[in-house]
């Protein structure tokens, strides 16, 4: 296995899936994404609409993933997503030819859930690769 693409929103069951990918890697690399979602109420015509909390909460997530990664003495590769979070993975797992998708059971937001459907599912759906969702 050359690389493992793990979805990672700094939940408790995205650390699961980041302690899960970090024990199956070896030597692949570790690839940690995180998406920031749109604004859909604020933004001008034209504009990419981008939420800024959600930024903040992608980028204080990532900064977790590098900690939790170092403290276990790995590298990683950290991707800062804008979108939809499933897709977000899919497409990084699609461009760097990813061997497994890691995801967790369920993220941060339960409203976006129960509206769009879980990231795991969507993951799964599309993926390039297999995936293996950690409970």
């Amino acid at each position: 296995m050359d690389r493992i693409v793990v979805g990672f929103d700094g939940s408790e069951h995205s650390l699961k899936a980041l302690a899960r990918a970090a024990d199956l890697a070896n030597s692949a690399e570790i690839v940690v994404v995180s998406a920031a979602g749109p604004h859909l109420l604020r933004h001008a015509p034209g504009e990419i609409p981008v939420d800024t909390q959600e930024e903040e909460a992608r980028d204080a997530a990532l900064a977790e993933a590098r900690r939790y990664l170092e403290q276990r003495g790995l590298t990683g590769r950290y991707v800062e997503g804008h979108g939809s979070p499933a897709d977000v993975i899919v497409q990084e797992a699609q461009e760097s030819k990813a061997d497994l998708i890691v995801v967790g059971t369920h993220g941060h937001n339960a409203v976006e859930r129960a509206v769009l459907g879980s990231v795991s599912t969507e993951v799964v759906h599309h993926a390039p690769c297999d995936v293996l969702i950690v409970r």
